[in-house]
């Protein structure tokens, strides 16, 4: 791949997650249409490329390299917080009252690529997501024991100690 009127500290300063209607992009919409234009992809032709604007092409000089890119996504945020209210019943004996929330602020983490894949095996030519794109979110299945859907999860206890 070619990198055309951007370098490669823009395009990655570029990555950010944005809402276009009810579409998720982790690029601009206009440098991912560019791009899909320059490879003849997403149902665009060569003819649709505007080559003022910036765009990720195919290496078509004879003798010369494309260069590998490296992104990095987006960033992963999560708070997760917990509360302790003990009651004191006799010196030994006390009831406690925890309340522990996973993702308490219920933020979204979106992924560049599926769950469970090589983050370095997406491509301008990729149908699902297409390029650009996102579809898929963050969750934690059974790596800590706690199925996490990836919303926020909220857990009451009450105990008795003695």
């Amino acid at each position: 791949m070619v990198l055309h009127g951007l370098t490669r500290q823009q395009l990655q300063n570029l990555v950010e997650i944005r809402h276009v209607g009810n579409q998720v992009y982790w690029l601009p919409p206009g440098l991912v249409t560019n791009s899909q234009a320059a490879f003849e992809t997403g149902g665009l032709s060569l003819t649709q490329l505007d080559p003022g604007a910036p765009y990720i092409g195919p290496q078509t000089t004879p003798g010369q390299f494309g260069e590998r890119i490296v992104l990095y996504g987006p960033r992963f945020t999560r708070f997760d917080l917990s509360f302790l209210r003990r009651f004191k019943i006799t010196e030994t004996k006390e009831f406690q009252f925890r309340m522990s929330m996973l993702n308490a602020f219920n933020n979204i983490n979106f992924l560049i690529t599926s769950p469970g894949s090589d983050a370095s095996t997406f491509s301008l030519t990729s149908t699902n997501p297409p390029f650009g794109r996102t579809t898929n979110a963050y969750r934690d299945s059974t790596v800590s024991g706690t199925n996490d859907p990836g919303g926020r999860l909220i857990e009451f206890q009450l105990r008795f100690n003695f």
